[in-house]
């Protein structure tokens, strides 16, 4: 993939992010209640299998029922975990924009490190000013986490890429 073409892809990632930040609170909380409607769907389709290694994972767990039941409680996790899974994401595409652009480790790092800690600021920075949001602390750090995480299976599959290449 080509240094513009991976640039620009996080860019608009970014882009994204922050589009999502200037959604006024009552149609942001729509979008995720869709997204909320399909998780909730999903749960009672599995629940109705009565596949073994789910009627087993909800037996030892029956805290995921109580959550399953508790709209309030459910779309508070399906907001985190959207922000989680969109800075995986942004982890992902900074990781390929990077590596196809500087051979300098401590470039890299530098450049990564702005994305981990601008974006993230910037956004929830945004949401103080819009009706209905607030910027939290709690959820910069969160995605962060969500950074990290993606960051880290980055470098995972990295490692295990350069194993393979050689020993061909």
């Amino acid at each position: 993939m080509s240094q513009l073409v991976s640039w620009g892809l996080l860019a608009g990632w970014i882009c994204v992010i922050w589009g999502h930040s200037l959604i006024p609170g009552t149609q942001s909380s729509l979008e995720s209640g869709y997204v909320l409607e399909l998780v909730q769907k999903a749960g009672a389709w599995l629940v109705m299998q009565d596949y073994p290694p789910i009627t087993r994972l909800l037996a030892e767990h029956p805290g995921i029922l109580t959550v399953l039941g508790d709209t309030s409680l459910l779309h508070y996790y399906v907001r985190k975990a959207g922000h989680f899974c969109e800075y995986f994401m942004l982890a992902i595409l900074a990781f390929n924009a990077v590596r196809t652009t500087f051979a300098q480790p401590l470039a890299s790092a530098a450049i990564f490190g702005g994305i981990w800690y601008l974006v993230p600021n910037i956004d929830e920075t945004i949401q103080r000013y819009v009706p209905g949001r607030a910027g939290m602390t709690s959820d910069v750090l969160l995605d962060m986490c969500g950074f990290a995480c993606g960051f880290a299976l980055c470098l995972v599959c990295a490692g295990i890429a350069s194993l393979f290449r050689r020993d061909s």
